[in-house]
């Protein structure tokens, strides 16, 4: 019986068939979260995965499966070394877990080698203010003697998005302090509006709430199109360079994963994120969809690299001794 079965396997490998592709998926699929439950990154698995369950087909589960720890390096190490079989698959931060390579630093994955099915979201960052603040404007800003940023820890991508608007106004040369120690973007946005800081960065989707609500007040955004009536873009108050910041959530598996198998998960990728019932899921969790394919994803990874290579002086730790 073994002999047949290689016997087997080497036929449908001459012919360029895969014998675990020819089956997949026949068991569940585990998407990692390298956060704790109810971020952002969490809530977009859990509207994304009930849709990519009904088009992978079968009997199979798609599971949501949290593994926060390391900033996120934890759960996205989990997924680099995972067997290639396609059944663990993971959310992916870009740029963020992208920061190690750029910095020189040490980390046990490389985003550049791993398989990208493609991804989910696409979210512009916002500079803020607190609603009760004097400043407002961009050019208010960049008169203050002193400034003080209210961010998240080093190595995030807020306070990498940070540090680079910082240096886009030309706020660096005020040797601006960056308060750096919150767990979450949500706590230093409610450290911002309590009057921590006079200024701070996060995705629009972030402080969506605290705008709404007035406690904080939008002066000005990346990418090319204002969603908020009369607050400009970068570009359009004169940094279009800022333009490209933004951050991505995109779900990728490990090296070397068997084509036929990437084409199946890309294949229930694309049908995912056109489906009614995902959209519907996305925008009751906030979420901005602006998906891409497999091939599109690593391309845009490719980009963010070269961006953030331009700011690597910018981005060490601002808080380091």
């Amino acid at each position: 019986m073994k002999l047949t079965t290689k016997i087997l396997s080497v036929l449908m490998l001459a012919l360029g068939v895969s014998l675990n592709a020819h089956a997949f998926p026949d068991e569940d699929v585990s998407i990692v979260i390298p956060y704790s439950p109810g971020g952002g990154f969490d809530r977009a698995v859990r509207a994304f995965a009930p849709q990519f369950e009904e088009h992978l087909g079968g009997e199979v589960n798609v599971l949501p499966r949290n593994v926060p720890g390391a900033g996120g390096r934890r759960g996205t190490t989990m997924v680099y070394r995972a067997d290639p079989d396609g059944y663990t698959l993971g959310i992916i931060n870009l740029p963020g877990f992208a920061l190690p390579r750029i910095l020189g630093e040490p980390a046990e994955y490389d985003l550049r080698e791993m398989t990208w099915i493609g991804r989910i979201e696409a979210q512009t960052y916002v500079l803020l203010v607190a609603g009760s603040s004097d400043i407002q404007s961009v050019e208010d800003l960049q008169q203050l003697d002193e400034i003080t940023f209210t961010s998240t820890g080093y190595g995030s991508t807020v306070l990498a998005a940070t540090q680079i608007v910082a240096r886009g106004l030309g706020l660096q040369k005020k040797n601006p302090i960056y308060l750096a120690g919150y767990s979450g973007t949500s706590d230093s946005l409610v450290a911002l509006v309590r009057g921590d800081g006079n200024a701070g960065m996060a995705p629009i989707s972030s402080a969506a709430k605290y705008l709404e609500s007035g406690d904080l007040r939008a002066l000005a955004v990346t990418g090319e199109v204002s969603p908020f009536e009369g607050v400009p873009t970068f570009a359009e108050v004169g940094y279009p360079e800022l333009t490209p910041l933004d951050l991505q959530r995109a779900i990728a598996g490990p090296p070397g994963m068997d084509p036929e198998v990437v084409r199946v998960l890309r294949e229930a990728f694309d049908k995912t994120v056109k489906d009614p019932n995902f959209l519907e899921a996305a925008e009751k969790a906030r979420m901005d969809v602006v998906p891409l394919d497999g091939e599109a994803t690593a391309q845009s990874l490719k980009d963010s690299f070269e961006f953030y290579e331009r700011f690597k002086a910018d981005l060490r730790n601002p808080n380091a001794l």
